[in-house]
C-alpha cells in the first residue's frame, strides 16, 4: 500500500509529465485524424454500397443468411463487386 505522502508524490509526477512538451505534442497529435485521400474515400463508398447488394443477395427477408451461406461470403462478394463498380 502507499502512503498518503507517496500517492501525492506520484499524481504530482504523473501531472508534470502531462505538462512537459513531449506530452502536450502527442496530445495534439492524436486529437487530429489523418486525412484520407479521395481515392480511399471512393473506395470506402463503393463498398458500402457493394455490402448493401452482397447482403440483400445473400440474406431472407428476415434478415437471416440464406441457408450454406456465411458472413464471410457477404463480405467476399462485396468485395468482388467493388472491383467491378
Amino acid at each position: 500500500m502507499l502512503t498518503v505522502d507517496e500517492y501525492m508524490a506520484l499524481r504530482r509526477l504523473i501531472s508534470s509529465e502531462r505538462e512537459s512538451e513531449g506530452a502536450s505534442l502527442t496530445l495534439e497529435k492524436e486529437d487530429t485524424p489523418k486525412k484520407r485521400s479521395r481515392t480511399a474515400r471512393a473506395s470506402d463508398k463503393k463498398l458500402s454500397q457493394a455490402f448493401k447488394v452482397a447482403n440483400n443477395r445473400y440474406r431472407l427477408k428476415n434478415g437471416s443468411l440464406r441457408k450454406g451461406r456465411t458472413q464471410a461470403d457477404i463480405a467476399s462478394l462485396a468485395q468482388k463487386l467493388r472491383k467491378k463498380m
